[in-house]
């Protein structure tokens, strides 16, 4: 099956497929951390074969179960991103992000700014009125 417009929107296809398979791969982890807890025996016997050499996991039926589980959801995350409904989406996105103004570090220090003031102001009025609602009400019980 041949990529649908290959060459457009290729950032935005690389970005959500690493992001797709990140979320793969930490679903896999959780999954066999939860089967594992259940204690296994290895797939293989035998010291030599009973764990991977560089990884130090077991080889159970549970791992090689999680690998497989990770295996078909990155063919499942590659089938879906080359859909062309999904295709178009990725593209028009990637030229809508090419077309925004960016704003400079200054304009995003002082945007910054005005709300790091504004959420101080804030909480310092709400800790007054706590405050003078707290004396207010300890006066009149």
């Amino acid at each position: 099956m041949e990529a649908y417009k290959t060459g457009q929107g290729s950032l935005a296809r690389l970005i959500a497929a690493f992001s797709l398979a990140i979320l793969a791969a930490l679903g896999c982890i959780e999954l066999y951390s939860q089967i594992q807890a259940r204690g296994d025996k290895a797939l293989l016997p035998g010291e030599v074969f009973s764990s991977l050499p560089v990884l130090g996991v077991p080889l159970s039926v549970k791992f090689v179960f999680c690998l497989a589980v990770l295996a078909a959801l990155g063919y499942g995350i590659r089938r879906y991103l080359r859909r062309p409904v999904v295709v178009d989406v990725l593209i028009e996105t990637e030229s809508e992000l090419k077309k925004v103004s960016w704003p400079t570090r200054q304009e995003s220090w002082n945007a910054s700014m005005v709300v790091v003031a504004v959420s101080l102001l804030l909480c310092l009025l709400l800790f007054t009125f706590d405050w003078a609602l707290a004396r207010f009400f300890d006066l009149i019980y």
